[in-house]
């Protein structure tokens, strides 16, 4: 299956809610295909559903609400996915940091749409708005979880955030890169993610 089947939702029940689903779906095979958030347009995403541009509005105030409310369900997923690694290693921050290393690998290939929505399109971020509190924004709670994690484990003084930031940025390296030159000799993730904790949090 291609890229953008991975962000496709089974269509809740009502007709309000199929056309809601239709239109975020739409929006996000768009997002895919374009590569840009901002190549996007109300007329586009409205064809590609095939309803008329005014029955967006029916569901969001703007192209950007719509693209926010991909963002958030792409997020959801990520989440999703973290907080059950997190939660199967609870009182252990090491093997926790660990399993969310692993789950964030995991998600990245098994759903490389909802990956290349949040991390690889252009403008996507500046149109759906800046992160929410935790409550609200499955993003930026999956940060607080690796924060928390890392708050857990670093014991050295070093500023938790910025640990958090350095291994998050070398497992996001480690995703594009390997995606991006498939053919070079790549370490497996469980190789690479031993390496790099070694490197931030020290030797178990």
């Amino acid at each position: 299956m291609g890229a953008a089947a991975d962000v496709r939702r089974r269509n809740p029940r009502g007709e309000g809610d199929r056309l809601r689903a239709a239109l975020m779906e739409a929006a996000a095979e768009l997002l895919l295909e374009h590569g840009s958030a901002q190549r996007l347009s109300i007329r586009s995403i409205t064809a590609r559903a095939g309803v008329s541009p005014t029955a967006l509005y029916l569901h969001f105030q703007s192209k950007e609400e719509l693209i926010r409310a991909v963002s958030i369900a792409a997020f959801q997923d990520l989440w999703d996915f973290l907080r059950e690694a997190a939660e199967a290693h609870e009182g252990d921050p090491r093997a926790q940091i660990r399993a969310l290393g692993e789950a964030y690998i995991d998600f990245a290939e098994s759903r490389p749409g909802h990956y290349r929505i949040l991390f690889a399109t252009t403008g996507r971020t500046a149109l759906a708005g800046p992160p929410g509190p935790a409550e609200e924004d499955p993003g930026t709670a999956a940060l607080e979880l690796l924060l928390g994690a890392v708050a857990g484990a670093v014991t050295d003084g070093r500023d938790p955030q910025a640990v958090a930031q350095q291994l998050w940025i070398g497992v996001h390296g480690f995703v594009m890169l390997r995606s991006a030159l498939p053919h070079m000799d790549w370490p497996s993730p469980e190789e690479f993610l031993t390496t790099l904790h070694a490197a931030h949090l020290g030797p178990d």
